[in-house]
């Protein structure tokens, strides 16, 4: 049976902890309960949005007349399977997989250290890194990736999707139209103190990232092309500490808006036309978003 809650916050449930409330929220503990959340959707006569930990997402003020489906408790399963091959659930946060796969001496999953989300949502935005001990490799979780298991919105059946049939690309997995219910990954074996070290060297490239006391959704833009990154780009133009309402370009970062109190949606949003216009204006590059907008 789902639990609902209607009229939840969603301020409550993103890291920008910005946004009005939701017309009803569900967290199914697994894919018979999602088939029955949409089922409720329809009943309803209502629209809904899947989400995860809430970690790149900005709520609008007025919220979200629809159903929240969130993928969490029930989706947090992990375990080996065979020489090499971790299998988890798409709610199971990217912290502890880097975790388990450092206990189970498996390498491999190491740039996902830091990364806030969970495991379906870092597959939905095929997140990644640079290697900080070598430039210019770049890193993504489709590299590890051997296959997804996904339910079909269209067909409501649950598939598994070899990774070499998935559209991915920067920041993006053209998995729209599909939740993901989990992951296998291909790891490697390694000695401890190599993964450690792996570990270490990630932590000390987002360690500003502790820096930031305020609450934010992470990075902004997408990158535009190597070696040219957003934060650069509007650190440039001068927007560093730039202030609309109570939402701020971080002194830290300038790829990061924080909510320094009582910020409001608007107040993002200002921000992020005030930066794109900016950058297209000085620079002639057209800034895209990463983060999510609900």
């Amino acid at each position: 049976m789902l639990r609902l809650r209607y009229n939840e916050p969603l301020s409550r449930h993103t890291s920008f902890r910005i946004g009005g409330p939701a017309y009803c929220w569900v967290e199914p503990e697994g894919p018979k309960g999602i088939l029955e959340a949409i089922d409720f959707v329809s009943a309803e006569n209502k629209k809904f949005s899947v989400i995860g930990n809430g970690t790149n997402l900005l709520v609008k003020d007025e919220g979200f007349d629809g159903v929240i489906i969130c993928i969490a408790k029930g989706f947090e399963k992990i375990q080996k399977e065979g020489e090499e091959t971790i299998k988890t659930g798409a709610g199971l946060s990217a912290a502890k997989l880097v975790k388990y796969a450092f206990d189970a001496g498996f390498g491999g999953c190491e740039f996902l250290t830091g990364i806030p989300g969970n495991v379906g949502g870092a597959i939905f935005m095929n997140a990644g890194a640079r290697n900080p001990e070598a430039p210019a490799k770049f890193e993504e979780i489709k590299d590890i990736l051997l296959d997804v298991e996904v339910l079909d919105l269209k067909s409501r059946e649950i598939k598994t999707l070899n990774r070499k049939d998935i559209d991915f690309k920067y920041r993006y997995s053209g998995l729209d139209g599909k939740i993901i219910l989990g992951a296998g990954f291909k790891l490697e074996k390694n000695r401890k103190e190599n993964i450690q070290d792996k570990i270490k060297a990630f932590n000390r490239k987002r360690e500003w990232l502790t820096k930031i006391s305020f609450p934010n959704a992470g990075s902004v833009f997408k990158n535009p092309e190597p070696g040219k990154s957003a934060g650069m780009l509007i650190e440039s133009c001068g927007l560093k500490g730039k202030r609309i309402g109570d939402a701020g370009i971080s002194e830290v970062h300038a790829n990061v808006i924080v909510n320094l109190g009582k910020a409001s949606a608007k107040d993002v949003f200002g921000l992020i036309d005030l930066a794109k216009t900016s950058v297209k204006q000085k620079f002639g590059i057209g800034l895209e978003l990463e983060l999510k907008i609900l």
